[in-house]
């Protein structure tokens, strides 16, 4: 298709007229047609000469959003949202406020619907997960996520980044980040848009005023019969319809989501960067009338079309700001227009305030690679991501990465052939139907499947593809990935070395994931058909701005710290440093790479940059990429860096997980622990009754270790699968180091639930501060959090020594006490073996009970808290106070556990209790307490014990 010839054609919805609205379905087979007189058509594209299906709907519509195939959304100027099933004839009212609701937007993958009003609110609807279900019940009630210091224009959101742009009446885009529970305001751009304001028009109507110039209009229809102008249309006189009510003030987001196009006050069009909201093209039309409508192109985004107040389409190609076409629709007073593929050409629909649907055919040539936007996509109509050989992104690729054998899997390089076709074949005769019955089809694109070698053309010489002359492959025969091919262990077939990061999660069916996750940030990235782009989000807003840049090498590793984020590609080898300020500069560096070798792990701290890989070498770089050395492991899976520690875990087939920790500052070189057993299990080791974690991301990550980091005082942690918090004590020494168990999750969310054995909350660590562990509290079957991610939360260390059983039946006593005392009729026998009951409140730990994990807990924090500070100091000022407060509370814990044994007369329990005592007042408080006991021989004992410590201090002096 060398010459396009755009045609236009008409087609009368509404022979009444009225203003109409038009909107796609996912799968551009239908077109809904919306009018403000209270009907709806959808046209069946593919089947013009179909009679469309009608729907009666609300009246006096101001915005039109297709949810799927069969539902849409509506608002109306009454402030009434509804939700409609063309399909199965359901109305669904989600929301309805006191004032108009101006515009609405799908965000959240499709999962909430976010509406603006004039009330100067943002409120979201959570739709539910069952798409075709009406039942109100099963939505949750709307949320007031935002309030907004001016009346609210337009919305427009971008998938990509998960970026809602808020256009105000005072002319101001505020850009909010929608990657967390709660927005986050990241940028305004002042009078960027006209200012502009709604214009109240009379929502009942003037019938009165209509049948007293009945006349005029007849006589209007008889000299619009002596018109020379064919389909000379009628003057709309709807009194909505002034320039207030039409002018555009939405944004247009690029299908990547890194530029967005505003309607600017002068006429023209502005486009901006996202990277630092600055702007890099200005689109100007023959007129600079004010505009109504401004899209991208859904495909690639190569387009830019507007409409204006005189009725004019235009279209650009934006990066050259060349206008491809251009024309006046006269006697038409368009609404809003849209992008349709159609084979190998763009075509663009109007709707007009006629009932008239206009499309203008091969407008421009498409893409043959669309960015797929699914803004607007549901459970209902999810599509399957193609999977692509060019970068190593897929988690869902069974085979893996790389076995314990070295090979890398050979579908890595290639398409997922059979899906794709597939995926290409369905609909494509309805995609190359015109709206109104073009028999003329373009001809299909013919994929060479059998020739792999040629199927993707690095003809930029970007690098994406590994040429069998690289200059960054390092020829090494004797070094490579776990050449064990003789050993006979089953773990070699099961265990495949691949990209991990702290706190990554799988795509699974989504197309987006974070590639690592801790108390700074999080990093995700979004895949559209071989394209990425990335965000860099923050949780302390006041000292971070979240970043996003266009991902051209499919990083799958990263490392985020204080100062930069660190990417890498695994097969290429390719690293990447951002700095999250501009005053210092990223830079990019090629690492050495075998055959059958990849990058497995990064990390990065503000002086050293770690990188390691399945064959087991382990290199190191300073903050500018400088390497300083390099050495030869045990393969590695999973590292994480403080300062100038590094801490590695490593994975072998003869010796299993182990674990390395070493230190290397330009005044010392040091290992403390040189490749130790581990002890945590691989998940498919695991028995059923054990199984805790999902197949899906134990596909993704083979050791099932969740996280790793280091602590705020520098102690290495480890949460794997079995959803326990380890932590090193003891490290710098061989013989006194040993793995703490410090918090056990499941057990907290057991308590949390009442006894559920089967919760569906899940904890995902985010790391250690001193005695809490920052996580976020996931909800759902999936154990890894989602979009957008929940907010973060804080979970006491607690040493896992409870027992479960013994918790319900105090907690079964307790709840029979209450009811006796509040003279409730309950029935709480439950069976004593039944430790599963769902009972409806939070089990408290009685504080005979809780006393013994206190005394523990306080006895390992000190232990931490000690080293740290015999070895680095005290590095907040604090911790010499916080060692106190450790001493008092163990105290406290051993003297209620005293005070049990000494009422159950257990003299021998007591006294190896107060041998136990730090403080002498702690001894002498136990003093008191067997008194009153009348324990007088322990009394005389603890007395005796007494003396000996202070002579001992004396002595000491």
């Amino acid at each position: 298709m060398d010459q396009l010839t755009p045609t236009v054609k008409k087609r009368t919805v509404f022979e009444s007229g009225g203003k109409t609205i038009i909107a796609l379905s996912q799968d551009e087979n239908r077109l809904i047609a919306a009018n403000k007189n209270g009907i709806t058509k959808i046209l069946l594209l593919n089947k013009p000469e179909d009679e469309p299906e009608v729907i009666q709907v609300s009246e006096n519509l101001t915005s039109l959003k297709a949810l799927s195939n069969e539902r849409f959304v509506l608002t109306t100027v009454k402030g009434d949202a509804f939700e409609y099933n063309y399909k199965g004839q359901r109305e669904t009212l989600l929301l309805r406020t006191s004032l108009p609701l101006r515009d609405c937007s799908l965000i959240h993958n499709g999962k909430t619907i976010v509406f603006a009003s004039d009330d100067l609110e943002l409120v979201t609807v959570d739709l539910p997960e069952d798409s075709e279900s009406a039942d109100p019940s099963k939505r949750s009630k709307s949320n007031q996520i935002l309030t907004l210091p001016d009346q609210i224009s337009q919305l427009s959101y971008s998938f990509k980044t998960n970026i809602l742009a808020v256009s105000l009446i005072n002319g101001n885009v505020q850009f909010y980040s929608l990657s967390s529970a709660q927005p986050n305001k990241v940028h305004q751009l002042d009078k960027c848009v006209l200012p502009n304001s709604y214009q109240s028009f009379d929502k009942t109507g003037d019938t009165q005023e209509k049948k007293s110039n009945k006349l005029d209009e007849l006589l209007d229809d008889d000299l619009s019969d002596l018109s020379d102008v064919e389909n000379d249309d009628e003057k709309v006189t709807d009194p909505e319809f002034v320039d207030a009510n039409r002018i555009c003030t939405r944004i247009t987001w690029h299908p990547t989501g890194l530029w967005f196009a505003a309607p600017s006050t002068t006429g023209t069009v502005k486009v901006f960067t996202l990277k630092n909201y600055s702007l890099t093209e200005t689109l100007s039309a023959e007129t600079s009338k004010k505009l109504i409508d401004v899209q991208f192109d859904t495909t690639n985004g190569e387009y830019i079309a507007a409409i204006d107040m005189d009725n004019r389409l235009t279209v650009w190609k934006w990066k050259t700001g060349e206008t491809i076409y251009s024309k006046q629709f006269k006697h038409m007073q368009l609404t809003n227009l849209l992008w349709k593929s159609n084979g190998e050409s763009l075509d663009i629909i109007l709707g007009s305030w006629t009932g008239i649907i206009t499309t203008v055919s091969n407008v421009a040539k498409s893409s043959s690679t669309k960015i797929d936007d699914k803004e607007n996509h549901s459970d209902d109509n999810a599509t399957k991501s193609t999977k692509n050989g060019l970068f190593v992104d897929s988690d869902d690729d069974e085979e893996g990465m790389t076995s314990a054998g070295g090979q890398i899997n050979p579908n890595i390089d290639t398409v997922a052939m059979e899906n794709d076709n597939d995926d290409n074949q369905e609909g494509a005769d309805d995609d190359n139907m015109a709206l109104f019955g073009d028999d003329n089809e373009t001809n299909k694109r013919k994929y060479h499947f059998d020739d792999e070698d040629d199927f993707i053309d690095d003809d930029d010489n970007g690098g994406y593809i590994e040429r069998n002359s690289s200059g960054n492959v390092r020829k090494s025969k004797s070094h490579k990935s776990g050449n064990f091919a003789n050993v006979g262990f089953s773990n070699l077939s099961k265990f495949k070395y691949k990209p991990m990061s702290p706190g990554a999660t799988p795509f699974a069916a989504s197309d987006r994931r974070y590639l690592t996750m801790n108390n700074i940030g999080y990093v995700s990235t979004v895949r559209n058909n071989g394209q990425y782009s990335i965000t860099v989000s923050f949780f302390d807003l006041g000292r971070f701005n979240e970043y996003h840049f266009e991902d051209l090498f499919g990083y799958d590793i990263c490392f985020l710290n204080e100062n930069g984020t660190l990417f890498a590609q695994s097969k290429t080898g390719q690293l990447h440093y951002r700095p999250h300020n501009t005053l210092h500069s990223t830079w990019t560096k090629l690492v050495s790479l075998a055959e059958g070798e990849i990058i497995t792990s990064i990390a990065s701290t503000s002086h050293r940059v770690i990188v390691g890989t399945s064959s087991g070498y382990c290199t190191s770089f300073n903050e500018y990429g400088l390497i300083l050395s390099m050495e030869k492991v045990s393969p590695i899976v999973l590292l994480t860096a403080y300062d100038y520690r590094v801490f590695i875990i490593h994975y072998s087939p003869y010796h299993g997980i182990s674990y390395s920790l070493f230190e290397q500052s330009p005044t010392k070189s040091v290992y403390y622990q040189r490749e130790t057993s581990l002890p945590i299990t691989l998940p498919n080791t695991l028995t059923d009754k054990n199984k805790v974690s999902d197949p899906d991301y134990d596909r993704f990550n083979s050791t099932g270790i969740k996280s790793v980091f280091f602590s705020l005082y520098g102690d290495p942690c480890v949460f794997g699968s079995d959803n326990v918090l380890l932590v090193l004590s003891k490290w710098r020494s061989n013989t006194e180091c040993r793995w703490l168990p410090i918090l056990d999750t499941d057990m907290e969310i057991w308590k949390m639930t009442g006894g559920k054995e089967d919760s569906d909350v899940h904890v995902w660590p985010l790391g250690l501060t001193y005695d809490t562990l920052n996580c976020v509290l996931v909800k759902g079957k999936k154990q890894w959090p989602e979009f957008p991610l929940p907010l973060p939360s804080e979970m006491e260390v607690k040493i896992p020594v409870l027992v479960k059983s013994q918790l319900l039946e105090e907690h079964k006593l307790k709840l029979k006490n209450d009811s006796e005392e509040n003279e409730f009729d309950r029935d709480l026998n439950e069976s004593d073996d039944d430790q599963g009951t769902n009972v409806e409140k939070e089990i408290t730990v009685p504080v005979n009970i809780a006393a013994e994990e206190e005394y523990v807990r306080s006895k390992v924090l000190s232990s931490l808290l000690t080293d740290t500070i015999e070895n680095d100091g005290e590095m907040y000022g604090n911790e010499n106070d916080l060692l106190q407060a450790l001493v008092g509370n163990f105290d406290k814990s051993l003297l209620r556990l005293f005070a049990v044994a000494c009422s159950s007369q257990n003299t021998e329990k007591a006294l190896s209790i107060v041998q136990e005592l730090k403080q002498d007042r702690a001894l002498t408080a136990a003093a008191k307490i067997s008194e009153r006991a009348e324990m007088m021989t322990l009394t005389k004992r603890i007395n005796d014990l007494r003396e000996t410590r202070f002579e001992q201090q004396i002595n000491n002096i």
